[in-house]
């Protein structure tokens, strides 16, 4: 693998996006590498870890400056298909599945974070979906997941304002189960997948299973309809307008 480090140790299952020159972001190849690497895990994992390298993000979404030459709608919502499929892996797997923040989890990094099972954050790590300032809505889940976690009206509030959460927010809002101090968050990361791995794998997968079974099941059609009105807001020159404003900012500098 190109993007990803991939390690197993007793039971725990580390996948670490490794692009800390991008910010971990995910370009089409991190994408791909992604899925396979959850969808062939081997029979002795008893937890998955998902992380970025270094300590400033876990992951800061899809990489634009790999995505801007893909602008219509038809390849957009193959991509939003391909990875609403890959994070919807990850609640349907036995084993469960820990987010750990090392950093930012923003825009699709906020995506992949709230599919797991559940967030253990770094003091300094951040947190939210910025997609609305570039003119788009999220496509991976975020709007049912946001809303099974936070509630309707926190959820709408993150998503229709863009709203960067610190940690100490995000934890706060329901968003991140488990906050720790920055240099405590390798060593309690791995604490928490090892105690978990160590119980009875029959145990662990009947818990995970039965209280997925709580929430009620989304609409059939929810996930399709997402997708669809996102390759249109990815179409939609304002988006565009939106990214080259972006990068206007930037080049110029604070």
């Amino acid at each position: 693998m190109r993007d990803l480090l991939f390690e197993a140790h007793d039971g725990v299952a580390t996948i670490s996006i490794n692009r800390p020159h991008a910010r971990n972001a995910l370009a089409h190849q991190t994408m791909a590498e992604l899925d396979e690497a959850i969808a062939t895990l081997s029979g002795d994992v008893r937890v998955l870890v998902l992380r970025g390298s270094g300590d400033k993000a876990f992951c800061a979404g899809g990489d634009l400056k790999e995505l801007e030459h893909m602008r219509g709608a038809a390849d957009a919502a193959a991509m939003a298909h391909r990875m609403r499929a890959t994070l919807d892996r990850l609640p349907q797997l036995a084993i469960p599945v820990i987010a750990g923040l090392n950093g930012d989890a923003l825009g699709g990094g906020a995506e992949l974070a709230i599919a797991c099972d559940f967030r253990l954050a770094a003091a300094h790590a951040r947190f939210g979906f910025p997609q609305i300032s570039l003119g788009l809505m999220p496509a991976w889940g975020a709007s049912e997941r946001t809303a099974a976690l936070a509630g309707r009206a926190r959820a709408l509030h993150a998503l229709l304002t863009g709203h960067i959460f610190s940690a100490v927010e995000a934890h706060a809002a329901g968003l991140v189960e488990e906050l720790v101090a920055s240099e405590d968050f390798d060593d309690r990361l791995a604490q928490l997948a090892r105690r978990i791995a160590a119980a009875p794998r029959a145990a662990v997968a009947g818990i995970k299973r039965s209280v997925n079974a709580i929430h009620p099941h989304r609409h059939p059609d929810l996930a399709a309809e997402t997708i669809e009105a996102f390759a249109r807001t990815w179409a939609d020159p304002a988006h565009w307008e939106a990214v080259a404003d972006m990068d206007r900012r930037r080049r110029r500098g604070p």
